[in-house]
């Protein structure tokens, strides 16, 4: 019986993620103005680097708007100096979260036809990733987002690895379903979408308490029949994620789980418990032959998978039991902060969950 779901628990990861989609370089028919908004809070150390990626691209028509939301720390003076339009946000209105707000403050900035949400802490590489994304929306009447690629500077950001990997399974955008079902998944780190469709959707006026902004937001289009595509970052996106230690990286997942589950389908969450419950199976045969291979088939399969979405250390496939039981300890404690504490921590603030 075991083995048995060992199996399905392999056969669960390949069918959520065995179609990758990297964005590609098309022929740009028109050339569409594109406003790049950047909501930031603290971002010194972030926004500069990726001012010069966005300056370095290869598609000129765009604007770039760095919405400063009250930083302390010369965010928008960096800004500023790169080049970038700063619209510096003084008082919040009360009903609105930040990011909303931010995103919202600058749309009614903006001018351009397509309309990018972009993180600070993402990177455009590649010098045409912005044409790509412009390329793969200018005959597509919805909306797009990339899940970056992972870069890994220090040992700890490896214990992401498997969450970069359910991420990605999480939209079922690279499952071989994905043309027929409805995709209601966005991808917060980069989000494109042209501006009368996002105007069609109410703005993010119409999430604007949402922690988890760009799920809702997906949602939103999915209500209204707007279609949406999501790629992997590849060689063009990428970002590093907590970069700030090992509690940082268990605080943000852990709110990413909790805030996450309530949104996701059911029919996404149960082949991913299964393919991460499964992967822990062939240690009780790792002195059993045959079945011992099963280990040797979910380390082969999850090294794939990781080539996918980061530069993980290799370590990472060999001893993968280590991180897949981090990660669902994440999973479990987030069951508790949901249902029993009812908030999660995150940059010092306690965050109510919904149960």
């Amino acid at each position: 019986m075991l083995v048995i779901l060992a199996i399905l628990g392999i056969l669960a990861g390949l069918f959520l993620f065995i179609r990758p989609v990297f964005l590609a370089k098309t022929p740009l028919n028109c050339n569409p103005k594109v406003s790049i908004i950047i909501p930031a809070r603290n971002e010194a150390h972030n926004i500069g680097e990726l001012l010069d990626t966005i300056n370095n691209q290869t598609y000129r028509n765009f604007e770039v708007l760095v919405i400063d939301d009250r930083s302390e720390d010369g965010t928008g003076d960096i800004a500023s100096s790169k080049g970038a339009r700063v619209i510096r946000v003084k008082e919040k209105p009360e009903d609105f979260l930040g990011k909303p707000f931010a995103c919202y403050t600058g749309y009614l900035n903006s001018t351009g036809d397509i309309l990018i949400f972009l993180d600070a802490d993402t990177r455009l590489n590649g010098r045409d990733a912005l044409s790509k994304v412009v390329g793969e929306l200018e005959n597509f009447p919805g909306a797009l987002s990339v899940w970056p690629y992972h870069r890994i500077q220090k040992f700890y950001e490896n214990f992401s690895s498997i969450y970069a990997i359910i991420s990605s399974m999480a939209s079922r955008s690279f499952s071989p379903i994905s043309k027929r079902v409805t995709i209601k998944g966005l991808y917060g780190p980069l989000i494109a979408i042209w501006r009368d469709k996002y105007e069609e959707i109410g703005t993010h006026k119409a999430i604007k308490q949402e922690v988890v902004e760009d799920f809702k937001l997906g949602n939103l289009l999915a209500s209204k029949g707007i279609p949406i595509k999501n790629f992997l970052g590849g060689n063009d996106i990428s970002f590093r994620m907590y970069p700030n230690g090992m509690k940082d990286l268990w605080k943000g997942w852990t709110k990413n789980s909790a805030l996450g589950a309530a949104i996701v389908d059911w029919n996404v969450i149960i082949p991913i418990v299964l393919f991460l419950v499964g992967s822990l199976i062939p240690l009780i045969y790792l002195k059993t032959t045959p079945y011992n291979y099963l280990y040797v088939m979910y380390a082969y399969l999850i090294w794939r998978f990781l080539r996918r979405v980061g530069d993980f250390w290799f370590i990472v496939p060999i001893f993968y039991p280590i991180f897949v039981a981090f990660t669902l300890s994440i999973i479990l404690y987030s069951f508790y902060a949901t249902h029993i504490l009812g908030y999660v921590e995150w940059k010092g603030a306690k965050i109510t969950v919904k149960s």
